[in-house]
């Protein structure tokens, strides 16, 4: 029962932390994303919370990205300083770190799990995270690469991006 507790914590920390994040990215359109995750994370610990007080519960994935509009493609020209930049991958890397920290907790609880129900369940929420991390680790490789990416001849070929 703690490390449920610990799982319900965790969910609700990220939720705080995205819509911290969707605030700060009002003016943007990656304010969806960071609603999306925080509202995923919200049903996260509801989820939990439920198996955790012995209560039915029904595992659906949200999509909650998939159905939205390509980000990218409804974007408007948008400006943010030089001191801006790092803050907003400082805060990619710390999510998805955050998210790495859930798919392990839920990897160890999957296999310590003893009864379908909770597998069912830490299976769908390791899926869950692992697509978060797949969606905030593009952003960051996009926000990112122009740091890396040097188009000169002499740096031989590069990955289109």
């Amino acid at each position: 029962m703690e490390i449920l507790q610990y799982a319900i914590t965790m969910e609700e920390d990220g939720e705080k932390y995205y819509r911290e994040q969707a605030a700060r990215n009002a003016d943007n359109p990656l304010r969806v994303v960071f609603e999306a995750l925080a509202d995923d994370e919200a049903r996260h610990a509801s989820l939990i919370r439920s198996k955790a007080d012995g209560v039915p519960f029904q595992l659906e994935a949200a999509n909650s990205l998939s159905g939205k509009q390509n980000l990218f493609s409804i974007a408007k020209d948008f400006h943010s300083s030089v001191e801006e930049l790092p803050n907003q991958l400082e805060a990619y890397h710390a999510a998805l770190d955050k998210e790495q920290q859930s798919i392990d907790l839920y990897q160890g609880l999957l296999d310590k799990a003893e009864d379908d129900v909770s597998r069912g369940l830490f299976s769908f929420l390791v899926q869950e995270e692992k697509h978060h991390l797949e969606i905030l680790d593009e952003l960051f490789q996009h926000l990112n690469r122009p740091n890396n990416w040097v188009e000169s001849a002499e740096f031989g070929v590069r990955e289109e991006y």
